[in-house]
């Protein structure tokens, strides 16, 4: 008889025919899993047989699923501002505490009227809607999303280790080891959004964070593109930013794929082994003539499968590169050699760094160019949602809904 324990609760699911995300309870057997319009139905609307990794993954989802918290309303007021831990074109990231739970999580607060401006509301909706659907252990969660007139809050795990780029501008450059080990969990992360036919294009090290465990989150996801299979057969030609990032085929303007993402990860590992991407120019042109045509090359002091590694992931050609048939190519390669990809999924293995952390913050103080501006971000007047559109940003909210209503509200 088997000992493997049932799991249930709530997670949200897209309906079959309006396409709207609905809440529903689901109960994960040992081999299938159920769901239901609400816990106390009985009436069973679907069930799946699932694979021994696809149970651990529905397992993960609902022992970490934000649905499970039923809420009426969260607004600004249910949060304590501690500090400014990152600063973007269009708003800010705090450190905020949950009042009635004392949690720590990060809250990304957005000026309206700065994206409408600058054309952005649609990047901001497609961010909030995939961080809504995805659930990864190696991508950043959002716990709730609300607004005001001025501006559109997403509050979102929070990360105690910060940036990867700091950490790579403190270190140099990392180990092999380390470079490893945060590699294969990028390539996990990445390979469950595309299988969600969304592409990240945002990869870089100041979109990596380091969790409390010292394992990657991938956040910020202001340049994804989703279904595209649906929408245009899995290509798509527009242009986003990051340029010492971008792939040849993104510069030329080029139809292209989530492969585009494997160029990206050749261009961090490299940045991680090396201490400085492989591509660098003070003028933009400049730069693009270089990712088009300049020799790659690679220092005697990376290793021969990392070198390789590198070299193949930074193919010109999107249809040879090396990921062009799926991550499965990647995890295959000999640079990673002995590593256990279930085990890299479950957490097993130690990162050389783990951070410090005092009361479940970081032990280091913010940054002053942050702390100096902390009044300003948080109390200056803006243009009001009437005055920018509000149509435009009525399905924002992310409010959980044991009824099946859905997770937005207008």
């Amino acid at each position: 008889m088997s000992n493997i324990k049932t799991k249930s609760g709530y997670l949200v699911k897209q309906g079959g025919t309006n396409k709207s995300w609905k809440k529903r309870w689901f109960v994960v057997q040992e081999k299938l899993v159920c769901y239901y319009k609400t816990e106390k139905s009985q009436l069973l609307q679907g069930i799946f047989v699932l694979t021994k990794k696809e149970r651990s993954e529905w397992v993960y989802f609902l022992e970490n699923e934000i649905s499970s918290r039923v809420v009426d309303k969260v607004s600004r007021d249910d949060f304590n501002l501690l500090a400014i831990i990152g600063r973007g074109t269009y708003g800010k990231v705090y450190m905020v505490k949950k009042k009635d739970t004392s949690e720590i999580y990060a809250m990304k607060i957005l000026q309206k009227d700065m994206l409408t401006k600058n054309q952005q509301i649609s990047q901001r909706m497609s961010e909030r809607n995939v961080l809504m659907r995805v659930r990864h252990p190696f991508i950043i969660g959002l716990q709730y999303s609300f607004q005001t007139p001025e501006k559109l809050y997403m509050v979102l795990d929070y990360a105690p280790g910060g940036e990867l780029f700091s950490h790579l501008k403190k270190n140099g450059k990392f180990s092999k080891d380390r470079t490893r080990l945060y590699v294969a969990e990028i390539i996990l992360g990445l390979e469950h959004l595309h299988k969600m036919d969304i592409i990240y294009r945002g990869l870089k090290p100041e979109n990596l964070l380091i969790d409390e465990g010292g394992h990657i989150k991938i956040a910020d996801f202001s340049y994804v593109r989703t279904d595209l299979r649906k929408k245009s057969g899995g290509k798509t030609n527009t242009f986003c930013e990051t340029p010492e990032y971008l792939a040849p085929e993104i510069i030329l303007n080029k139809e292209y794929t989530e492969v585009v993402d494997w160029w990206s990860l050749g261009i961090l590992i490299y940045e991680m082994l090396v201490g400085m991407p492989p591509f660098y120019a003070e003028e933009l042109d400049d730069l693009y003539m270089l990712i088009l045509r300049s020799q790659i090359k690679v220092p005697s002091s990376v290793k021969t499968a990392a070198r390789d590694l590198i070299l193949k992931l930074l193919d010109r050609n999107p249809t040879t590169r090396l990921g062009s048939n799926g991550s499965s190519d990647i995890k295959k390669h000999p640079f990673f050699s002995g590593i256990n990809w279930e085990k890299v999924y479950n957490k097993e293995y130690t990162p050389e760094f783990l951070p410090q952390i005092s009361n479940g913050t970081r032990s280091t103080e913010p940054d002053k160019e942050f702390t100096e501006e902390y009044a300003f971000g948080s109390l200056v007047k803006t243009k009001t949602v009437e005055e920018v559109d509000k149509a435009k940003f009525k399905e924002f909210v992310f409010i959980d809904n044991p009824e099946g209503n859905g997770t937005s509200k207008k």
